[in-house]
């Protein structure tokens, strides 16, 4: 496994996967990281749901694109209505991250999810955190799809990770500017 480090400056999100499907006992190993993440006093106010039903993630995609559609800004209209359109970025798997609405639960889920981006990248796998999905189940057509996610009462779905393999390798970026988001007071 690569060194803790290492993945940290190097991962980057992914955007473009393959269709090669991710391994379940992978997929347990990335969910358990999640399920590892820091909480406030040790609530864990997170649930989440694996996704590999490509209907689904399919349909959920079909409803973000409508939102984006029916928001009659010219440049959301022209996205949805992309015949490549997919707001997981086809992934072959996407874990939901959902709050129990709690004080702190964003952040703790916020964790969670930046501990999945982690894993997958020392696992070797692409990943993109993702929270534009939220809105599709709030449209009419995109409710019912969230009654399919058979969620414990008062859990929200907040973030999504794709994951997969990368259809190409990740880019480098270059340095970061550090001097213009950190101050030392000493």
């Amino acid at each position: 496994m690569a060194e803790a480090l290492e993945v940290l400056l190097n991962r980057r999100s992914v955007r473009d996967f393959t269709q090669e499907k991710i391994a379940k006992d992978v997929l347990d190993r990335i969910v358990d990281a999640g399920l590892h993440a820091a909480t406030a006093m040790n609530r864990q106010s997170w649930y989440l749901t694996v996704v590999t039903d490509s209907r689904l993630l399919a349909e959920l995609s079909n409803a973000v694109a409508n939102v984006l559609v029916d928001s009659g800004v010219p440049s959301l209209v022209e996205r949805g209505r992309s015949k490549d359109f997919s707001t997981f970025h086809h992934a072959p798997a996407v874990i939901f991250v959902s709050s129990d609405g709690s004080h702190y639960s964003l952040a703790d889920c916020a964790n969670a999810s930046q501990n999945m981006c982690l894993a997958a990248a020392a696992l070797g796998l692409g990943s993109c955190y993702i929270g534009s999905f939220v809105q599709a189940f709030d449209h009419p057509k995109g409710r019912p799809l969230r009654d399919r996610f058979d969620l414990p009462e008062g859990y929200d779905p907040v973030f999504a990770i794709a994951i997969g393999h990368p259809s190409e390798p990740a880019s480098v970026l270059g340095p970061k500017q550090p001097e213009r988001k950190v101050a030392y007071i000493d």
